[in-house]
């Protein structure tokens, strides 16, 4: 006698729960476990299409790396037909004119860079595909990955399709222009709280507004290359309601100009050997009402303050509790980061120092002392 299948009398939203944190290929593939399964997958609110799901464990290759052409245009067939397929089936079919709303929807697009123009038509089938899912399903939570340029607008995207339950934004690896879909007097996003950028080429300047954004992660990222004149201005982002801001900067234009008044935490980590210190130290000074601060990699004061006599003071941080330094040069004849933070900080409670730079008086002391 076979033991019962109790996975299989578990009510749809539990088993659809479970299906949640599965790709979407390896969903649609339950359907061939029983009667049971056969519509299970339709209600799924959360859909992970990733496109290396379709790509050949073993193709051949040449020397270069290059793949067989006639096996990467079977790859996409392949992808094309699941991904139609999945549009017209998922929650109902159009035949209900039933569109489920998503709780996240996450895509994942793979090409070799040297090809994207070549197969500009399939390309821009896809894009065709991505505002199709977004009309439908009107996700809460966006995620795109592309592994090749892959434009994403924000703004464009939002005029088109239907952003308003979006809440959260991920993006990683794509050329990303259109700010944060707000406008001077409207927002395409209006509940946008949560945007991560990680590897992407940043394409847009000026002033910038994310007028209900709460969390903003900015991971190695860059300008692109038509936005790099030397009148170009830096991106100014006017974020009134963000509370949390994380950067990871490597190159020398990678800073923005924030406006935050309502910042509560910040975490900073920056590259020695391509970050501009002016604009280094102007980050610094605008990250004055933070309670919560942690900086890596930042050099001695006397390094990164502007030597023109507009600089300005290292400002008052009347709200920091809690100061995490990590590999930074805490050295100054004159000025020295931490005594002006010691000073400038009438609040805080908690310093942490990690592998830091400490001046050689204090070496000296420490030794005395032990």
């Amino acid at each position: 006698m076979a033991p019962p299948d109790r996975l299989s009398e578990l009510p749809d939203c539990l088993l659809q729960s479970i299906l949640s944190s599965l790709r979407a290929r390896q969903v649609v593939q339950t359907t061939a476990l029983s009667r049971r399964w056969r519509d299970v997958w339709r209600g799924v609110l959360r859909l992970d299409i990733d496109q290396r799901e379709f790509q050949a464990a073993e193709a051949p290759a040449d020397r270069d790396g290059r793949r067989d052409k006639s096996v990467e245009l079977e790859e996409w067939a392949r992808f094309d037909d699941f991904a139609d397929n999945l549009l017209l089936h998922h929650g109902g079919g159009d035949d209900d004119g039933d569109n489920l709303p998503l709780d996240a929807l996450r895509l994942h697009v793979v090409d070799k860079r040297d090809s994207s123009r070549r197969r500009l038509p399939r390309y821009t089938r896809w894009l065709e595909w991505v505002h199709g899912c977004l009309d439908r399903y009107r996700p809460t939570a966006l995620e795109i990955h592309s592994d090749f340029d892959m434009t994403v607008d924000l703004r464009l995207m939002g005029l088109r399709s239907d952003l308003t339950r979006l809440n959260t934004l991920r993006l990683n690896g794509v050329l990303h222009a259109g700010g944060f879909g707000d406008s001077d007097d409207s927002s395409v996003c209006p509940q946008l709280e949560h945007v991560e950028f990680s590897s992407c080429a940043i394409g847009f300047e000026g002033v910038v507004t994310a007028r209900t954004l709460k969390k903003l992660v900015v991971n190695r990222c860059w300008r692109r290359n038509d936005t790099k004149e030397e009148a170009a201005p830096r991106p100014r982002v006017q974020a009134p309601a963000l509370t949390s801001l994380r950067l990871v900067v490597t190159f020398q234009d990678d800073i923005w100009v924030f406006e935050t008044p309502s910042l509560v935490e910040a975490s900073i980590r920056a590259s020695r050997h391509f970050v501009n210190t002016d604009d280094e130290y102007e980050l610094l000074c605008n990250l004055y009402n933070v309670t919560r601060l942690e900086l890596s990699g930042f050099m001695a004061i006397e390094k990164i303050r502007p030597k023109n006599g507009g600089h300005q003071d290292l400002p008052k941080f009347h709200n920091l509790t809690t100061l995490l330094l990590e590999d930074c040069d805490l050295t100054g004849e004159v000025y020295n980061m931490l005594d002006l933070f010691l000073y400038n900080a009438p609040k805080l409670e908690e310093l942490t120092l990690q592998n830091c730079k400490l001046p050689q008086e204090w070496s000296i002391l420490c030794v005395i002392a032990l």
